[in-house]
């Protein structure tokens, strides 16, 4: 047994010897096998990177840049550039995934043109910009420099204007109470006015109801007066010009002819009531004095005389009107419509009067037409209503209708419309009742004619 034990050892590992032997063979093999595909595919890859790269490109710049920058961020080199790929064309068409064609539309790149082309073109358009833009930077600083030396002046004025004010209140100081005192007084006087004004409206609202009661009282006795035209038609025929009896309308005669041409006796004297200064129309005899009973007017004569001196019981007269061709005889008959040696007419004088002709009517030219009145022998009656005893009514110049005003306006222009409001509804109210009684009416120059004052 023992012999069998030492006998057996040797074949063991002699077995043991050929197995590992074999093993070894076999993974030589295997491994020999693996290196030949694994220098195929080194072989291969070296192929598809020359490819791409060229050989030696990643140990030179800018290629090992590249590889240290991929093996910073633990990548392969294509991998870094196809991230970085992706990062421009998100930058350019803010898409990750794009190509060539995309990113030239991207950069507005024309078919043969470069970005960097585009960018130089760019750049140049930019510096031009700028340039511009520095030319106009240095005109605005021109112009602020100009407006801040206009500022500086501005305000260099503006402080003298201060000082100038300063000085002006400080002078005009003094008076501020004096001034106030007489706003004061300037407000309780139009206190005062208004007052006054607010009287005076209710005074001439009053004097305006009294005034249209007056106006209902003068068409009371118009109408009254309408009802007695028969009788004052008798009374004014028995002493107005009438032709039915000539002989009463004669009130002297030309008793001689003076030396001198121009003058004439009368048969009138002191008796009679003349003076110097009346006037007479001559007719050749009492049949030549008309009345025309429409017009109220006397038919004048073919001259006129005027007393220049007065004796007991003739008169010298001057002759101031003459007809041509016409000479003054004696025998001729003289008139005066205002004069009457036996009766005293009435005369009622209303309104004002342009004697004078100087185109203005006034209250003196009215007195002088009653003072020639007077002096002629004629009555003048006081008052403006028309009675019964009335023989003439002599009216001055028709007054303007005013317009009036209202009383806010102006006091002083409200009282003037008022007062010719009121004369021109007396003017016509006094017209009216004349008519209505049928007594004649003269205006001034009917007046002279029928006198004899008319130089015509």
């Amino acid at each position: 047994m023992a012999i069998r034990s030492g006998s057996s050892g040797p074949l063991i590992a002699v077995v043991v010897f050929v197995i590992l032997t074999v093993l070894s063979i076999a993974t030589a093999i295997y491994f020999f096998t693996e290196r030949n595909k694994s220098e195929a595919i080194a072989m291969e890859s070296k192929r598809a990177l020359a490819a791409v790269v060229s050989a030696g490109y990643f140990d030179q710049d800018p290629g090992a840049k590249i590889r240290q920058a991929a093996e910073g961020e633990n990548k392969s080199v294509v991998e870094y550039l196809v991230s970085k790929n992706a990062e421009v064309a998100a930058v350019v068409t803010g898409e990750t995934s794009t190509d060539d064609a995309s990113v030239r539309t991207a950069l507005g790149l024309k078919p043969e043109e470069t970005a960097k082309q585009s960018l130089q073109a760019s750049r140049r358009s930019v510096l031009e910009a700028q340039a511009k833009t520095d030319e106009q930077q240095k005109i605005v600083e021109q112009l602020t420099a100009q407006m801040v030396a206009v500022q500086a002046q501005a305000d260099e004025k503006s402080k003298s204007a201060d000082e100038k004010v300063l000085q002006l209140t400080a002078t005009i100081e003094p008076y501020r109470a004096s001034t106030e005192a007489a706003l004061a007084s300037i407000q309780e006087l139009k206190d005062e006015l208004t007052k006054a004004r607010d009287e005076a409206k209710s005074e001439y609202a009053n004097q305006i109801a009294e005034e249209k009661d007056k106006q209902a009282s003068l068409v009371s006795a118009n109408q009254g007066l309408s009802g007695r035209v028969t009788e004052l038609q008798k009374q004014l025929d028995a002493f107005r010009i009438s032709p039915k009896d000539a002989s009463l309308l004669v009130d002297g005669t030309i008793i001689d002819l003076a030396a001198t041409k121009d003058q004439v006796f009368i048969s009138l004297g002191i008796k009679d009531r003349v003076r110097p200064g009346m006037t007479f129309e001559v007719y050749s005899d009492a049949t030549a004095i008309m009345y025309d009973p429409k017009t109220d007017r006397q038919t004048p004569g073919y001259a006129s005389v005027e007393i220049i001196k007065v004796g007991n019981t003739t008169s010298t007269a001057r002759v101031t009107r003459k007809a041509p061709r016409k000479n003054i005889s004696k025998g001729d008959v003289i008139a005066n419509a205002v004069y009457s040696p036996t009766y005293q007419y009435k005369f009622l004088v209303h309104g004002k009067f342009d004697v004078d002709n100087d185109g203005k009517v006034t209250d003196g030219e009215t007195d002088y037409i009653r003072a020639k009145i007077r002096d002629w022998g004629g009555i003048v009656v006081e008052g403006e209503e028309i009675t019964p005893d009335i023989d003439f009514v002599v009216i001055g110049s028709i007054p303007s209708k005013p317009q009036m005003r209202s009383m806010g306006e102006n006091d002083s222009a409200y009282a003037a419309s008022l007062a010719a409001s009121r004369a021109y509804d007396a003017y016509q109210a006094l017209l009216a009742s004349a008519s209505a009684a049928q007594i004649p009416i003269l205006n001034w120059n009917r007046f002279q004619i029928l006198t004899g004052a008319a130089e015509r």
